[in-house]
Formats: C-alpha cells, structure tokens, sequence
C-alpha cells in the first residue's frame, strides 16, 4: 500500500486553511484531505512544517478575534451571551499562541556596575582600583573582577 507523502500542495492547502480560521479537525474531515493522525505524523517528524503549522495556528488566532469583532457588533440581546463565551475562548487561545495578548510579561535586564575608588599604591605610580560587576537577570548570577590600573 502507498504511503501518503506530503506534497507542498496538500501542505499549503493545510496552512492556508489555518491561517484562515478553519480548525485542523474540520481541516481533516474533508475527504480530499489527510487524516488528522497523519497530519501529526508529519508535524512531528517534519520540522519545517510543524513550524508552519504553528505560525499559521497563530494568524488563524488572529483571524478568530477579527470575527469576534464582527459577532460582537452584530450581537443582540438573544445571542450577546453566546458571543460573550466565544469572545472569551478565542481570547484565551489567542493568550497562549500570540504572544502579545499573553498575560506573561517578560522583563529582561541587563545591568553592569562599574565602581571605581583611588588608593595610593607604594609599588608603582598608580593607583585606581576598580571592581567590574555583571549581574544576569536570565540566570541570576553575579561576576565581579578587580582590575588595578
């Protein structure tokens, strides 16, 4: 029996789908379509495409709340509650696959410290010390050097 391979015809028409809204499972249940398990065999084992697959999972996010929008200016007492909900789905999905609807906020720092004092030294004609600290805000570590000039 031959084995389903996957062509950038039937990838495109995958992407482009998702870009668009359309879930993978409804994607799927089209008889011209792969099998959902096969979909996953090849995101898993094909990695320029389950990056594909994610990027167009994230501007069908997008899509979602442009047609929340619609919904919601269209929204009338007998469906506002229905909208609500959905809005409230889509919102979440978007949270977790966009990242600046996310609830995470990521600060990263980076800081150097540089002090510097005089004292005399009886050796040679110099006499600046100075203490170089880095302090990492990703994996909290702090360097110090003392450096004689």
């Amino acid at each position: 029996m031959n084995e389903l391979v996957l062509t950038s015809e039937i990838e495109n028409s995958i992407v482009s789908q998702l870009m668009n809204g359309t879930p993978l499972t409804k994607i799927c249940k089209d008889k011209n379509s792969p099998s959902l398990s096969k979909v996953y065999k090849w995101i898993a084992t094909n990695k320029d495409f389950a990056d594909k697959i994610l990027t167009a999972r994230r501007i069908g996010a997008q899509t979602y709340l442009d047609q929340m929008i619609e919904e919601l200016e269209a929204a009338d007492n007998r469906n506002i509650q229905v909208v609500r909900e959905k809005l409230h789905h889509y919102r979440w999905l978007a949270s977790k696959l966009i990242g600046i609807y996310g609830d995470k906020q990521e600060i990263k720092t980076d800081s150097k410290i540089e002090i510097t004092w005089n004292i005399p030294d009886v050796n040679t004609n110099t006499n600046t010390n100075v203490i170089d600290v880095s302090v990492s805000a990703e994996d909290n570590s702090l360097d110090s050097s003392v450096v004689r000039t």
